[in-house]
């Protein structure tokens, strides 16, 4: 009873049903005003008007308290349902808004992203005075510094001379992993921005909970950023996210989550050798990873250093 009472009353939404029984109650309680009205009529004699009258004061009073009672409970029942109705409209507004603030938010880091990618400078000959870059880099990949009559490179140019960097001498697998971590560790400011930024741009897509942000539409986000990469920057991401380069795997862990690699040409040219972007080779080996996630949770991040460091792994976790 008490189940019935709530779905009719407290949170009614079959308003038909609700208006079907509260008719029903008004037509019964005026049935017995006119039955108790005849039946009085029916039973005092003439000249006793007087106890008639206190009878069918007595009697109808009770009855008229009941239909003021009935009238209080349609107008809280009434209330009740535009109460719902503002609501379920405050929140599908409160949803629009969220979604318009993210998509704000998401969109201005798209806009970032390019300005970044347009702001990009590579200086050959800077990179060719450094001596760690000399050692980690073949002698014919520095002879190519020199020999190359343009060596200033600024927006989205860079990433095609990186490649050609990468790639010189038909360099290994080996080799372009050990090359990038090198311009990586000692020239960071070439690219480290560019990809710390779309590490956070696929970071905030995934962090938003399903019910704010649907699997769906992150996915959707996901898609629009990775139409803005082009083949020679996915190569470049490609090597960027492999094991022991940039980080311990969260990033990669982003792009397979959302199939980022997906526009990524790979072609077979020899034994255990792809072709990414028609440039760099890269290994089976490099490939497999992109298939498995890495398994983050039995790592307690709160034994490393925090304050300043984050979740910074470097940082031991007792310092002196």
């Amino acid at each position: 009873m008490k189940k019935w009472f709530d779905e009719l009353f407290i949170d009614s939404k079959d308003t038909k049903k609700l208006e079907k029984i509260l008719l029903m109650i008004l037509f019964v309680a005026i049935v017995m005003i006119i039955v108790v009205f005849s039946y009085d009529v029916s039973v005092f004699e003439k000249g006793k008007y007087g106890e008639f009258g206190d009878f069918f004061g007595g009697v109808l009073n009770p009855i008229f308290t009941f239909l003021t009672l009935f009238g209080l409970i349609v107008t809280i029942v009434i209330q009740r349902q535009e109460l719902r109705l503002a609501r379920h409209e405050y929140e599908k507004t409160a949803t629009a808004l969220n979604t318009q603030a993210i998509e704000v938010t998401f969109f201005n880091i798209i806009d970032l992203h390019h300005k970044i990618a347009d702001s990009l400078e590579l200086d050959l000959t800077k990179i060719g005075k450094k001596s760690k870059i000399e050692q980690a880099l073949t002698e014919v990949a520095s002879n190519w510094f020199k020999k190359s009559t343009i060596t200033a490179f600024t927006g989205r140019s860079v990433f095609d001379e990186i490649l050609v960097l990468l790639s010189s001498n038909r360099a290994s697998p080996k080799a372009v992993v050990e090359r990038y971590s090198t311009i990586q560790n000692d020239h960071n400011y070439i690219l480290g921005h560019y990809f710390r930024n779309l590490y956070q741009a696929l970071k905030l897509i995934d962090s938003h909970k399903n019910d704010i942000v649907t699997e769906e539409n992150k996915r959707k986000y996901a898609s629009i950023l990775r139409s803005q990469l082009s083949s020679k920057e996915l190569a470049l991401l490609f090597v960027n996210c492999l094991e022991g380069v940039s980080d311990g795997g969260q990033f990669k862990n982003l792009l397979i989550e959302y199939s980022m690699l997906e526009h990524l040409p790979i072609k077979k040219v020899a034994e255990d050798c792809y072709l990414l972007a028609g440039i760099i080779c890269v290994d089976s080996a490099m490939l497999a990873q992109y298939r498995n996630k890495v398994d983050f949770s039995g790592l307690d991040f709160q034994k490393y250093y925090s304050g300043a460091f984050g979740k910074n792994t470097d940082i031991p976790y007792k310092l002196d």
